[in-house]
């Protein structure tokens, strides 16, 4: 691909959620220091690759206000090649962001929302510590966003948390489905090592109970035309995640900020997670140069959690290999099984292989 993607990394958060283990803080005395630094780095920066999506995730870069992330955003285009169409998206958590502050946003070319909402239980939302928004307050963000000229909306959801049932999760997706976004993205809480939550232990549904969530969310998602088109990931037509799907289809994209992950070609960057070091402007990026072995087994991993699948033909292509030869084993144990579909073209998982993914994937890579 003679193309790129960027992503900005904005490591600022109002509160810290019990279960977040991101690059990001609610210390904010070195968010001008970081933005200039940003900036800087975003303008010295030299590519003739042409972007086709912008992504500014975190933290919550819309904590540190509308104007600065425009000021990033105009750096951004005034010194890359754009492509028509660029999907240009900021993660945002409800009350961060208000009705004006959106329509400056979408007046510097900011053309996607992804909001968390994760839950629309207060309860549910209280033990995820998330403490810094109401159920309110998403749905406010939804409909300002709707009136500042937002077309394209994604929302995230969670399963799996503690004290969630059936009932308060089919709740969730009614709350959501109402705000009607164009993608929804869902995921199981998953408790990492040194976070609060996971210092908690706190009692989660068990894995039959969790499995079974996901199974609702599939089918109550596809009955309101939302297309699954990566394991967590649900878009109307149109509406899939270009920015994302760079990434699960292993194209080339630039990470800017605290952190920030990049890749070109077989080589992978990333950027200082410590925030002194970032800002002396002259951190070594760690450098990761991939092996054969290694982009065949990343390729199969992320492709596999497409509901697209392998390519077989661009597989053969990228790593001079038959698939259907080299894992003639493994393609027989998932087809009989009903867990995976192989075709003349592709291997894809079918919607059973989907819940025991993580074990398909990993047959093929080790």
């Amino acid at each position: 691909m003679n193309d790129t993607a960027i992503y900005v990394h904005v490591p600022y958060c109002k509160s810290k959620c019990g279960y977040c283990d991101f690059c990001s803080s609610p210390d904010v005395s070195t968010v001008d220091a970081y933005v200039s630094e940003l900036i800087h780095r975003i303008k010295a920066y030299k590519t003739e690759q042409s972007v086709k999506s912008i992504y500014f995730g975190g933290g919550t870069p819309t904590y540190i206000g509308a104007d600065r992330l425009c000021l990033i955003l105009d750096a951004i285009l005034s010194n890359f090649s754009i492509s028509n169409g660029c999907e240009i998206t900021a993660e945002a958590n409800p009350g961060t962001v208000d009705i004006n502050g959106l329509k400056l946003m979408k007046k510097a070319g900011f053309n996607r929302l992804s909001a968390g909402i994760q839950t629309a239980n207060e309860s549910e939302l209280k033990a995820l510590g998330r403490v810094s928004h109401t159920v309110t307050d998403g749905a406010r963000l939804v409909r300002n966003a709707r009136e500042a000229g937002f077309e394209n909306i994604n929302l995230d959801l969670m399963y799996g948390i503690p004290g969630q049932t059936p009932e308060s999760l089919d709740h969730s997706l009614d709350f959501v489905l109402q705000l009607k976004p164009e993608h929804i993205s869902a995921y199981a809480l998953k408790l990492e090592e040194g976070t609060p939550l996971y210092k908690q232990k706190p009692v989660l549904p068990d894995d039959d109970t969790t499995a079974d969530m996901y199974a609702q969310i599939n089918a109550k998602l596809k009955a309101n035309g939302y297309n699954r088109y990566e394991i967590s990931n649900f878009a109307k037509p149109g509406y899939e995640s270009r920015h994302n799907l760079r990434y699960w289809q292993g194209g080339d994209y630039i990470g800017f900020g605290l952190a920030a992950a990049s890749l070109t070609g077989n080589t992978r960057y990333l950027q200082s997670p410590d925030m002194k070091e970032f800002l002396s402007g002259n951190a070594p990026d760690v450098v990761e140069t991939l092996d054969a072995a290694g982009r065949e087994a990343e390729y199969i991993m992320l492709h596999l959690r497409l509901s697209s699948g392998v390519d077989k033909d661009e597989y053969k292509e990228k790593f001079k290999l038959d698939f259907d030869k080299k894992f003639e084993k493994q393609i027989k144990t998932y087809t009989d099984g009903g867990f995976a579909v192989n075709t003349d073209k592709s291997f894809y998982l079918s919607d059973s292989g989907i819940f025991v993914s993580n074990t398909i994937i990993t047959d093929f890579i080790y």
